[in-house]
């Protein structure tokens, strides 16, 4: 909480700084969050989750992502826990359609496509990968022409995973 309360301070007081940051371009980006699982089939705990992309913003209002996220590292999983399967990684390809508030502000959507490996908490059921339908919504803030940093919630839909993520930008 104390994060978000501080990135909104930044944000009000850099507001009136010029940034046309969501113009056409490639960019890349790195975030961290909180996955959690929804699933009757697999653990249902809070873990950190870390990721990056490579994406292309095609107009100031469309764009493209390759993106791979490491949803568990708990590396004690399973110990107390009955047999089953959480999800450990999870790459894919989405199509980002953003509409700009200010020069400053932006939100956006996210539909996609991925794959995300689900590991088995026993040795002995070895793990498996289902093909999992994306979507998303953010928030996001350009400090200038290069630096901007987003806030999204993300839904992997047929894994029932829910990640709420904070990332940088960096549009090359």
């Amino acid at each position: 909480m104390r994060l978000l309360i501080s990135i909104a301070a930044l944000a009000v007081a850099t507001a009136s700084a010029p940034a046309l940051a969501f113009e056409p371009g490639a960019y890349v980006s790195v975030d961290g969050g909180r996955a959690s699982v929804s699933s009757k089939y697999a653990d249902d705990s809070n873990d950190v989750a870390l990721g990056a992309s490579l994406g292309y913003q095609y107009t100031p209002n469309l764009g493209f992502e390759v993106y791979t996220r490491g949803l568990s590292l708990n590396p004690l999983r399973g110990v107390f826990q009955p047999a089953g399967y959480y999800p450990d990684e999870h790459y894919g390809l989405a199509v980002l359609g953003t509409a700009n508030l200010n020069e400053n502000f932006r939100l956006f959507g996210r539909a996609g496509i991925g794959r995300t490996k689900m590991e088995s908490n026993r040795s002995s059921l070895g793990s498996k990968d289902e093909t999992d339908p994306v979507v998303g919504v953010g928030i996001g803030y350009a400090f200038n022409n290069n630096w901007s940093v987003n806030l999204e919630a993300t839904y992997l839909t047929k894994t029932e995973v829910n990640l709420v993520s904070f990332g940088v930008r960096w549009k090359f």
